[in-house]
């Protein structure tokens, strides 16, 4: 009798979701149903990279902005021919 050849020994990507793992679908179904924010490590490192990362962003922008609206309106930084 033919056996049927397994997930990992395929090349390619499954199409179907019941071709998929059942550990996969499981672990897909349980972050789809979570509300809010999905932090997997749930660490130190999740909040760099969620609130302080975008913060520092944020904080640049907005630095630079004033810099440039400063300079823009006190004349500073003037190239000649321009």
């Amino acid at each position: 009798a033919a056996q049927k050849d397994s997930f990992a020994s395929r090349p390619h990507a499954c199409v179907f979701r019941s071709e998929m793992p059942q550990n996969i679908v499981a672990a897909q179904k349980a972050l789809q149903a979570a509300k809010g924010y999905v932090h997997l490590r749930s660490g130190a490192m999740d909040k760099v990279t969620s609130m302080l990362i975008p913060a520092g962003f944020a904080v640049t922008g907005i630095t630079l902005l004033v810099k440039g609206i400063d300079d823009l309106s006190w004349g500073k930084n003037r190239k000649e021919g321009f």
